[in-house]
C-alpha cells in the first residue's frame, strides 16, 4: 500500500486487529525486516510498518532528518486515522520515535525501543559523516562486508547463514546518495527530553550488540522515568530480523 505525504509517496503495510503497534526501521532498512515479528502479533494488534522515507520503496526527495521522518510517520498514523499508538523502533528507528512521543504525547500510549540509541558523542557522529562520504563517491558495496560482520551475533553468522545473506540483500539495495543523506540525519540527531516521556517504555538489547551496547540501553533506562531493560540472548543488532518470535513475544508480554 502507498500513501502520499509531502510529495513523496510512501509504502507501508498494515493489518490484523486491535490496538495499534506502529513499526519504524532503522538505517538501511525497511518495512519488511518487521515481517516475522508482525505475523506473530496480527492475531492481538493492529500492525503497521512503513518504509521511511529514501529507504525501500519509498520516494526521498529532500533532505532527511529525525524530525522529518517522525513527521511522516505522524501523517501516516493521521492517514491511517489511528487512536493512540504503540511506537515501536529500531535503532536509528528508535530516535524516529522518541522524538515523536516527546512532540505528540497524546498519540502514543507505549515505547518499544530496540538496539535504541541515545546519542552519539561527537566521534561516532563524524564516524556517520565519513560513512555518508564513502557510500557517495563508492557505493553500498565497499561498506558490506564491514557492516555484515557486526549486524549480527557469531551464533547468527554460524547458523542462519540464509539470513545473513538476506540481510546482506536488503544493505545491497540502498540507494547510495539516499542512505548518505540518511547517515548525515542521523550523525546529525537532535537531542530528546527523555525525562519528559511518560509512556512506559521497554528497551530491548541484543546480548551480542556491539553497535547499541547494553550500556547504551542502560543508559536511555536511566532517563527515562518508566522504562525497563531486556536483553535477548544470541542475537546482535538486528533482532527484528534475527529473532522475530522471541521478540514478538517480548513487546506482547509488555503490552498485556
Amino acid at each position: 500500500m502507498f500513501a502520499d505525504i509531502d510529495g513523496n509517496t510512501i509504502q507501508y503495510r498494515s493489518f490484523g486487529e486491535g490496538p495499534p503497534v506502529v513499526f519504524v526501521h532503522g538505517l538501511g532498512g525497511c518495512a519488511n525486516v518487521w515481517h516475522g515479528v508482525m505475523q506473530a502479533m496480527q492475531q492481538h494488534h493492529h500492525v503497521v510498518a512503513m518504509d521511511l522515507r529514501g529507504h525501500g520503496r519509498s520516494q526521498g526527495r529532500g533532505q532527511f532528518s529525525i524530525e522529518g521522518w517522525a513527521k511522516d510517520v505522524l501523517k501516516l498514523i493521521r492517514h491511517l486515522e489511528l487512536p493512540s499508538v504503540t511506537l515501536v523502533g529500531h535503532s536509528l528507528g528508535t530516535l524516529v520515535v522518541q522524538h515523536l512521543a516527546e512532540k505528540e504525547p497524546d498519540l502514543c500510549d507505549q515505547l518499544v525501543l530496540i538496539g535504541g540509541i541515545s546519542y552519539f558523542q561527537p566521534p561516532t557522529a563524524d564516524a556517520y559523516r565519513e560513512r555518508a562520504e564513502l557510500v557517495a563517491n563508492e557505493g553500498m558495496d565497499v561498506l558490506v562486508d564491514a557492516w555484515l560482520e557486526g549486524a549480527v551475533s557469531p551464533q547468527t553468522h554460524a547458523t542462519s547463514s540464509a539470513t545473513v545473506g538476506l540481510l546482506r540483500e536488503l544493505f545491497l539495495r540502498n540507494e547510495p546518495a539516499n542512505y548518505a543523506k540518511a547517515c548525515k540525519a542521523l550523525a546529525a540527531a537532535p537531542r530528546i527530553r527523555r525525562d519528559e516521556l511518560g509512556q512506559p517504555t521497554l528497551i530491548v538489547t541484543g546480548a551480542h550488540d556491539r553497535s547499541t551496547p547494553l550500556a547504551m540501553a542502560e543508559e536511555l533506562r536511566s532517563s527515562i522515568p518508566v522504562s525497563r531493560v531486556k536483553v535477548l540472548p544470541d542475537v546482535g543488532h538486528w533482532i527484528p530480523v534475527e529473532a522475530p518470535g522471541p521478540l514478538a513475544a517480548t513487546i506482547l508480554e509488555f503490552l498485556t
